[in-house]
C-alpha cells in the first residue's frame, strides 16, 4: 500500500501537532474510503475500518475525552508503587533463571517482563497476564491464531473490568471505571487494550536495544559501570540511536490537498512517521555526544496531542528491569554483535533473540542504576 515516509524531525513535529490537518482517524484513508484494502491485508490490524474507542485512533474533542482517564489515572500511580510492582515481576522472571546457563534476553526477558509490569499495573492477576503476553504476541505477528488470540484478549480485558466496575480496586483499571468521561464499559476495555499492545511492542525493543548497548559498546559500558554515566542515558541514548519505534504504526491521513517540504500530499494520503531517521537528522544534533547526555528532543514518544502518556511509567518499567537483571546476572554475549538478526518489522527495531551465557553475580543485591 502507498504511503509518504516523513524523515525530518521538523516535519514530523508538523504533522503530529496538526490534528485537523493531518487525522490519526483511519476512516480519513482514502484505501478505506475508495474500498481499495482487500479483506485479508494485515494493516487493517492498525488501521482499522472501523477504529475502537480509545483515543489512539480519534482526534479532537473525542480523543481528549478518552485520554483524560489515561492522562488522570497515569498521574495518580505513585513512582514508588510502579518500582514495586516492576521489582516484583523482575524477581519472579530472574527466579526463573538457573545459577548459570544460556539465555535469550529477548524471549526470556525483553517480551516479558514489560508486559507483565504493565498488566500488574492494571491489576490483571498473574496467569491472566500471560494468557495476554502470548495473544498480543499473536495479535501483533500476524500468526494464524491472531483472530481468535484478538477475541480471547477481548473477553479477557472485558471481564477485568466488569470485575473491577462491581469489586473496586487500587488499580489502573479501578480508576478508569471510576472516570467520568468513559461512556462504558466496551470504552474502557478498548483504551486498556493499547497500552497493553505498547507493552508487547515498544518495551520489548528498548529493554532488548539497551541491553545490547551494554553487552556490545565496550566504551559506553566501560563509562557507565564507571559511574560517569547513569542508566537512564543508556535508555536515552537507545532512544535518539535506535528508535526502538522505528516507524511507529501510526499513520497521519492527509484531510486536504497540501504542500509538505515540497511534495504534493493528497487527501486521503497516509504518512508515516519515520521516527528513526528524524532522530537523524542533523539539524537536531550537535555531534558531540557529551553535549547531548541528558538530551530528550527525540522523537522516541511522539509529540502533539497524541504523544504517549506513559513516558515516565515505561522508563521506570525499562529502568527497574534492567537494573534487576544486570544485578542479578553477570551476562556475556554468546554471539558476535554483527551476527544478530534482526526483527523483519517495519515498526519496531530490536534483535530477534539475545543470546548470552549467564551466572549468578557475585554482587547479587547491590543496585547498579
Amino acid at each position: 500500500m502507498p504511503a509518504w515516509l516523513v524523515m525530518g524531525h521538523a516535519e514530523i513535529c508538523e504533522i503530529a501537532r496538526n490534528e485537523s490537518a493531518f487525522s490519526r482517524d483511519p476512516r480519513n484513508w482514502r484505501w478505506h474510503y475508495d474500498g481499495l484494502l482487500s479483506e485479508g491485508s494485515a494493516l487493517l490490524g492498525i488501521s482499522p475500518r472501523e477504529p475502537r474507542s480509545s483515543s489512539y485512533h480519534h482526534d479532537g474533542e473525542k480523543r481528549r475525552r478518552l485520554r483524560e482517564p489515561l492522562d488522570d489515572g497515569l498521574a495518580a500511580l505513585s513512582e514508588k508503587t510502579v518500582v514495586a510492582q516492576v521489582e516484583e515481576v523482575s524477581t519472579r522472571l530472574v527466579d526463573e533463571f538457573g545459577p548459570s546457563g544460556e539465555a535469550d534476553l529477548v524471549a526470556d526477558w525483553s517480551k516479558k517482563v514489560g508486559f507483565l509490569a504493565v498488566t500488574a499495573l492494571f491489576g490483571f492477576d498473574q496467569r491472566t497476564a500471560e494468557q495476554m503476553m502470548v495473544d498480543s504476541a499473536h495479535i501483533m505477528d500476524h500468526t494464524g491464531e491472531a483472530a481468535e488470540a484478538r477475541n480471547r484478549m477481548g473477553r479477557n480485558l472485558m471481564a477485568h473490568v466488569q470485575n473491577r466496575r462491581a469489586a473496586g480496586g487500587a488499580d489502573l483499571t479501578s480508576s478508569f471505571v471510576r472516570h467520568k468521561s468513559f461512556h462504558d464499559d466496551r470504552e474502557v476495555a478498548d483504551s486498556m487494550s493499547v497500552p497493553l499492545i505498547a507493552a508487547s511492542e515498544f518495551l520489548t525493543a528498548w529493554i532488548a536495544l539497551t541491553l545490547r548497548l551494554l553487552l556490545t559498546d565496550k566504551r559506553f559500558a566501560a563509562r557507565w559501570a564507571g559511574g560517569r554515566i547513569a542508566l537512564d542515558d543508556a535508555l536515552d541514548e537507545v532512544l535518539w540511536r535506535e528508535a526502538p519505534a522505528a516507524n511507529p504504526p501510526l499513520p497521519r491521513y492527509a484531510m486536504q490537498d497540501l504542500e509538505l517540504d515540497g511534495k504534493l500530499i493528497r487527501k486521503g494520503d497516509a504518512l508515516i512517521m519515520a521516527v528513526a531517521a528524524a532522530n537523524q537528522d542533523p539539524l537536531v544534533h550537535t555531534g558531540d555526544m557529551w553535549d547531548e547526555v541528558g538530551n530528550r528532543a527525540h522523537l522516541a514518544w511522539g509529540v502533539g496531542p497524541h504523544r504517549c502518556p506513559a513516558s515516565r511509567q515505561a522508563r521506570i518499567i525499562a529502568r527497574v528491569a534492567i537494573n534487576r537483571l544486570l544485578t542479578e546476572l553477570d551476562l556475556e554475549l554468546a554471539v558476535e554483535d554483527h551476527d544478530l538478526a534482526w526483527v523483519p518489522s517495519p515498526w519496531v527495531r530490536h534483535p530477534q533473540a539475545l543470546p548470552v551465557r549467564y551466572e549468578r553475580a557475585r554482587s547479587s543485591g547491590t543496585e547498579v542504576y
